[in-house]
Parts: C-alpha cells; structure tokens; sequence
C-alpha cells in the first residue's frame, strides 16, 4: 500500500518547506485541523498530548547537541560525521524524534494521509509533500467559528504544547539550514577550502611525525584504485580545485590516508610541491626562477602603463610562454601565478585566465618591450 502524501525530506529546499509550514502553526490552523476527524475523543487528544509533551523534552536534549555539533562543523575539512550535514535526510537524523513526532502529528492532523493511491495510478506518480497540503500548514482551510477559549482544556493544553513543540523544531532546522548555508558558501570560497585542508594536514602530521620515513607509499592504501580522495586529488589541476571539492564530501579515513600520503611525499621532495612539481615537469631550478619571478613581477612591469592596479594579461601569458607550460596546463599556471603573487603580498590585481588567453601570441621576442623583459627573466639571479 503506497502513502498518499511524502513526508520524507532529502534536500535543501524541502527543509526550507518544512520550516516554512511550521511557521503557518496557529491556533485557528490547530482548530480546523482538529475537525477533520469527528471521531477524535477528549482521550484521544490527552494521549496526543502525552506524545507531544515526551517529544518537547527528546527534542531539547537533541536540540543543545545539534547546536554544539553544528558550532565547529564547518571549521573542519572533513569529520566522521561528513554525511549527517550532506543532505537533509541524513541531518534530520540528530532530530530524529522530533522529526518522527511531527510527522505523526501531521498524519494524525491531515485527512486521508494514510489512504491507498488507486490502482491505476501511473508508476511515476508524484506523491505531494504532507506539510503542504494538512490543514496545519496549507493555505486555504476551513476557520473555526468558535474561538479557542470555548474548547475543552484537553484541547487548549494541546495546541498550547504543539506550540511549543514547533518552536524547538523550528529552532533545530534553522540550525541545519544555517550550517547548510555556511557550507556552500565556504565551498565557492577555494582559498578557504584549502585552507581547512591545510589545517587537516597539519592535524595528521603531528600525530605521525615521529615514524613518517617509515611510511611506505607502495601499499594499497595509498592507491587512487583504492581511495576515493587520493583518486579525486591525482585527477584535479590544482590542490585548491580538489580542496572545493572533496570539502564535507569524502569519508575521513579516506583523506586522512591521502594527506599522510602527501606529507610523505612532501618530507621527500624538500621545499617544491606537488603542484609545482607536476607544472614544471619536476624542474627544481625553474621553479625557483619562476616564484623569483612572480613574487617580483611588479619590477618587470612598464612604469607608464595606463591601469596601475591589475597586472596586464600580456606579461603574464608572456611568462607562460616562456615556461613552456602545456595548453592542457594554462589554467593550472594562471592560477599558480595568482596564488603565488597573493600570497606575497603582492599590490596589483592579477589577470583572469580568460584575459591571459586573449593575449596569448607565440612569437614575443620580437616585440622590444618583451625581448627586454625575457633577458631579464633568462638572467635572475637567485644568489
């Protein structure tokens, strides 16, 4: 027998709804939802009641863990917890009285929530979301024509812990939805990404400091055929693109085994990183030119240029250039370029990959102005 009404959340916008017809809770609403049923005897209302107060009390005590949980959630690359926040369904788990209790309420309150669709409903029937079509929430419903002080007090003491009951719950998923919030934003944000990851890193390397030669990378578990996280990191351009995405998505044994991958390899390589390493073809001299380069770039600019605050895209597709980077590597470059420059210090706006590929050319030792630049950058002196 199917349900005729979803009561399932598994997405943002569906938590959004449910807050939403919590917010429709008023005594009028209660009182017409009430009359849907004519059965319903003062006993009955009593041992709802009952349930009700019970639900408060669990949903409290789960509320003041949610919140604690919630307070450092997104300060951390990756938890054991990652799925809890991934998607409502499995957010709703910390609640999950609450959610179960409002849900009955909803079912006890909405009429022929429980009745069996038609057999000759098509396959693909979309069933409608309970909260929006119960008197509780909906809008449009009957107004009752007596006020709520002409009811019994069994009634009165319902709505009144009803009341109570969606404000807790209202809280707890404006708690979800805040850190739902907080999530997408800090994704869209790589150098916060990354910044969480290296945090994570930093974590990892104190606890296996003291035996890291004695790692070997040769084992299973360090293989993209066998870890998830080390197979998305082999597979993005650069560590900021892999942070953005593997933030609150992957399971944290799987990233704790690919950052002490990563600080093995780090121990081994000294001072370059793998970015740099994979750019550069390895090439341990020209990335030291190169950072030289860029942490200086602002010296091998025209004085008399028009802008004074970005660096021309020309100069710095001239230095890809120059580098010899791949086409299949341009983006990976222009954006080692930005985060090297920023990250010392640097006063000018760097340019967009889309403005380097614009002023993309291949023969810029013919122009004077570059040919002097170039000279300068084939003769840097890193002494």
């Amino acid at each position: 027998m199917r349900q005729r009404y979803q009561t399932r959340c598994d997405s943002f916008s569906d938590l959004v709804m449910v807050v939403d017809a919590i917010e429709c809770f008023s005594q009028e609403r209660f009182l017409a939802a009430l009359h849907t049923r004519n059965s319903r005897s003062l006993s009955d209302i009593a041992a709802i009641d009952t349930k009700v107060l019970a639900a408060i009390a669990a949903l409290q005590e789960q509320h003041a863990q949610l919140v604690d949980f919630a307070r450092n959630f997104n300060n951390q690359f990756v938890t054991r917890n990652n799925r809890y926040f991934n998607s409502a369904h499995q957010l709703l788990r910390k609640i999950h009285s609450g959610i179960t209790q409002m849900k009955s309420i909803y079912r006890q309150f909405t009429p022929n929530s429980t009745a069996a669709i038609p057999a000759s409903a098509q396959p693909i029937y979309s069933q409608p979301f309970i909260y929006q079509r119960s008197p509780l929430a909906t809008d449009t419903y009957t107004k009752p024509l007596f006020g709520m002080e002409t009811y019994p007090e069994e009634v009165q003491r319902l709505c009144d812990d009803m009341e109570r009951f969606f404000k807790v719950l209202r809280d707890s998923l404006l708690v979800c939805l805040e850190v739902l919030r907080q999530e997408q934003y800090i994704r869209r944000n790589a150098a916060h990404c990354m910044a969480l990851y290296h945090d994570f890193k930093d974590d990892n390397y104190l606890r296996i400091r003291k035996f890291i030669h004695s790692i070997k990378l040769q084992s299973d578990e360090f293989s993209p055929n066998y870890n998830p996280a080390i197979d998305l990191r082999q597979s993005c351009a650069t560590e900021a693109e892999f942070a953005q995405k593997a933030f609150h998505d992957q399971e944290f044994d799987d990233v704790c085994s690919l950052a002490v991958k990563e600080l093995v390899e780090e121990e081994l390589r000294g001072e370059f990183s793998s970015d740099e390493l994979q750019l550069f073809a390895e090439d341990r001299d020209l990335i030291l030119t190169v950072r030289y380069i860029i942490t200086h770039f602002d010296e091998y600019l025209p004085t008399n240029r028009k802008n004074r605050t970005i660096i021309p895209a020309e100069y710095v597709a001239c230095l890809l250039w120059w580098c010899k980077i791949p086409i299949k590597r341009n983006l990976a470059f222009v954006t080692y370029f930005r985060d090297t420059y920023n990250a010392a210090k640097g006063p000018l706006k760097p340019p967009s990959n889309s403005a380097v590929n614009i002023k993309k050319r291949t023969d810029w030792k013919n122009l004077s102005e570059f040919a002097e630049v170039i000279a300068k950058w084939e003769n840097v002196d890193l002494s």
